[in-house]
């Protein structure tokens, strides 16, 4: 009897978790929205989706250009209640460009015919069920032993965390690229490589996410081009059939989408974490070490099987790195970290094995991402009781910059000592 009565309680102390974490970002976001209105702006749209799908709808119903700068104001107008005022140093540096390609319109054209409102809500709900898939699916793929009592505990996890109440809040399509990316390894180690092309085809809307996962995987097809000539034929058919068809939507678009990627690096002041922390030199030489360790592994893992030790750190290495190398500290591009961290989950015995260092390695990835996962919770919970200082509600992104830094580091010993790989795991 108390054995049940602790695990009934037990499952609400895990449902509370993201319920908790999601109410303290959920309150951040309302003193950006104050900012806001105490700078001159309305009520509007504070949605990372609304850019795109405002763009879709006036392409597809229209026939505008949704990189010009007309469409680019009227995003602005419905994102934040009025266009940017370049001369008023209190509006927002981010202009809300609609900074994807083109072929993104296709996953929205099915919504662009309802409210924002329904289409948020309705990409709410996407996008949980995608975060929940995207953790099983790697779960399955690194060949954790989990039973339904675990997968639940990894999945609530996941969820309370900060990369995934940010990005399912804001409705950030990084979750659905997650998701895409999982749902493609997924393919490759079922052998269903037409699939597996597909998949990789559509992540390529946010391609700084996907590029990386998508050139190892041609590259372990290309390898061995007889038995796996599948993905790479798949994934190069379904790109030609996106890049045509959005080019008879919007003849020579490739050109206004790279000459925007400059001013997008520019207006959000685009950085790595590895920059921010060490400067532009240390932080090049270390990305570079980093990329050469990442290389190593990868070419490694170009002949092995997906269920392989080799390609599964391979693949969540490289993920990790991805996180590492892009030029943003949203925390919603660490959506991609998710095998990394199942992976450390997996082999935390073999690595705790090798001795002091790896061990503290391992320590700091869990404690990175533990920080803002205790502390929002700890404010989420606080804030029913008394005011909180304002100063206090950014101490759960302290750690943000260093999360995918540790995460990739504490995977390192596995590089090193390959023979660790054979030993136990959980």
């Amino acid at each position: 009897m108390k054995i049940d009565s602790a695990k009934r309680l037990f499952t609400v102390l895990l449902f509370l978790l993201p319920c908790l974490m999601w109410g303290y970002y959920g309150h951040t976001r309302q003193f950006t929205e104050q900012r806001l209105t105490e700078s001159g702006f309305p009520e509007r749209n504070f949605s990372d989706l609304f850019p795109r799908w405002l763009g879709a709808r006036e392409l597809l119903l229209y026939g505008r250009d949704p990189y010009s700068p007309e469409v680019t104001r009227e995003i602005q107008q419905g994102y934040y209640g009025r266009p940017i005022d370049r001369r008023r140093a209190t509006d927002p540096a981010d202009e809300q460009r609609f900074a994807y390609p083109l072929f993104v319109v296709f996953l929205l054209a099915p919504t662009i015919g309802l409210s924002f409102t329904t289409v948020k809500w309705l990409f709410t709900v996407t996008l949980l069920a995608s975060a929940a898939w995207t953790v099983l699916l790697w779960i399955q793929v690194l060949g954790v032993k989990a039973g339904r009592s675990e997968i639940f505990v990894c999945i609530s996890v996941a969820l309370a965390t900060l990369p995934y109440a940010e990005g399912i809040q804001l409705q950030q399509l990084s979750v659905l690229v997650a998701f895409l990316l999982a749902a493609a390894i997924w393919a490759l180690a079922r052998e269903k490589f037409f699939i597996a092309g597909l998949f990789l085809a559509a992540a390529t809307i946010k391609p700084q996410l996907c590029m990386p996962c998508v050139a190892f995987v041609l590259l372990w097809s290309v390898w061995k081009w007889n038995s796996r000539k599948r993905v790479t034929v798949s994934f190069l058919a379904f790109m030609m059939i996106l890049l045509l068809a959005s080019e008879a939507l919007l003849p020579q678009w490739p050109a206004q989408f790279f000459a925007g990627i400059s001013q997008y690096l520019r207006y959000t002041q685009a950085t790595t974490g590895v920059h921010a922390l060490l400067g532009r030199v240390g932080g090049t030489i270390i990305l570079l070490l980093f990329a050469i360790v990442v290389m190593v592994k990868i070419w490694q893992a170009k002949s092995e099987a997906v269920d392989s030790e080799d390609f599964r750190l391979a693949i969540s290495s490289m993920l990790a790195f991805t996180c590492v190398g892009i030029p943003s500290l949203a925390p919603h591009n660490q959506v991609l970290l998710a095998p990394a961290y199942l992976l450390l989950l997996k082999k935390r015995r073999s690595i705790w094995a090798q001795g002091r260092i790896p061990r503290s390695l391992l320590c700091a990835a869990w404690l990175t991402l533990g920080w803002p996962l205790v502390t929002g919770m700890l404010l989420a919970a606080t804030m029913f009781f008394h005011n909180i200082s304002s100063s206090l509600w950014s101490l759960p992104f302290a750690t943000n910059p260093l999360v995918p830094i540790t995460a990739l580091i504490a995977l390192i010993p596995l590089f090193v000592r390959p023979s660790a790989m054979a030993k136990g795991s959980t």
